[in-house]
């Protein structure tokens, strides 16, 4: 490939349903690298970035897989595609407390308020998507209250979960994910933040330790699947805070993590996506 080429993306315009999304977005993204939503409701966009001609085809059909489709392509210069992460990646405002930014943004921070810097690469969490913003939202209320204690975050990606609670406070942090990408991105994100996290790439399933709260930002089938081991985790009275499914799968979800013997505390929606925060009885 010459020098010309190698500098110029494909900005692929994805569209589906929510239910495609769940499925297919971060499936797509372990193979094509990392994406930027356009919108949400019942119809959502995606923008991914391809560098070369000849992934375009492998792409659609993996695309097609999931039931979504492609609507538009348009050949951008390099520099175009590192400015259109930048200009879909600005602060927000994810909690009372926290705000999630990048690195060459400033967040506009108030007293009392806080920050976690996020620089994505190919991995999933900037705060944006309904399924992180319910998680953080969620954990700030828990760290206003009580002590966060120990915390294990499952399928991390970007360490955002695992960074805030951190930054609110949790005595140990241990994060934990089996993609490269996503590990990398997480040591990369705890050097921009100063906090201290555990980062591993151990699957879940082999670990012993019991924790005061569980974090899992993952698919439905993985909640599913992982179910047994997640709630083994939890000390006595411990929490475990679940998003990454439907609003539709909400009483699936609670079904199955209600037979692990956990207690419903909390159920909240967004834009179509669901979360669930439940309790071990304490011993």
């Amino acid at each position: 490939m010459n020098a010309s080429k190698a500098q110029i993306y494909r900005r692929v315009e994805v569209a589906g349903s929510a239910e495609a999304l769940e499925e297919g977005l971060a499936l797509l993204a372990e193979t094509w690298g990392g994406f930027h939503f356009e919108g949400s409701g019942p119809e959502v966009r995606a923008i991914f970035y391809l560098p070369s001609e000849d992934w375009l085809e492998p792409f659609r059909r993996e695309c097609a897989r999931y039931g979504l489709r492609v609507i538009s392509v348009e050949e951008v210069p390099a520099e175009d595609w590192a400015r259109a992460w930048q200009e879909n990646f600005r602060p927000v405002k994810v909690s009372p407390r926290l705000w999630v930014r990048p690195p060459w943004e400033k967040a506009p921070l108030r007293e009392g308020e806080m920050e976690i810097i996020i620089d994505p690469g190919q991995a999933f969490g900037t705060g944006h998507h309904p399924t992180t913003a319910l998680m953080l939202s969620a954990l700030d209320r828990l760290a206003s209250a009580v002590p966060l204690g120990a915390v294990l975050d499952v399928g991390c990606g970007t360490g955002i979960l695992a960074l805030a609670a951190a930054r609110f406070g949790a005595r140990r942090v241990v994060a934990l994910d089996i993609d490269p990408e996503a590990l990398a991105a997480a040591r990369r994100n705890l050097e921009w933040n100063r906090v201290s996290v555990e980062i591993s790439s151990q699957r879940v399933e082999t670990l012993s330790e019991r924790f005061d709260l569980v974090l899992a930002n993952i698919s439905a089938w993985e909640l599913s699947r992982l179910a047994q081991a997640l709630s083994a985790r939890l000390a006595p009275g411990g929490r475990l805070f679940l998003a990454g499914f439907l609003e539709k799968e909400l009483p699936e979800m609670r079904k199955i993590y209600r037979e692990k013997g956990l207690e419903v505390l909390e159920e909240e929606t967004r834009e179509e996506w669901g979360f669930l925060a439940l309790r071990r009885p304490s011993d």
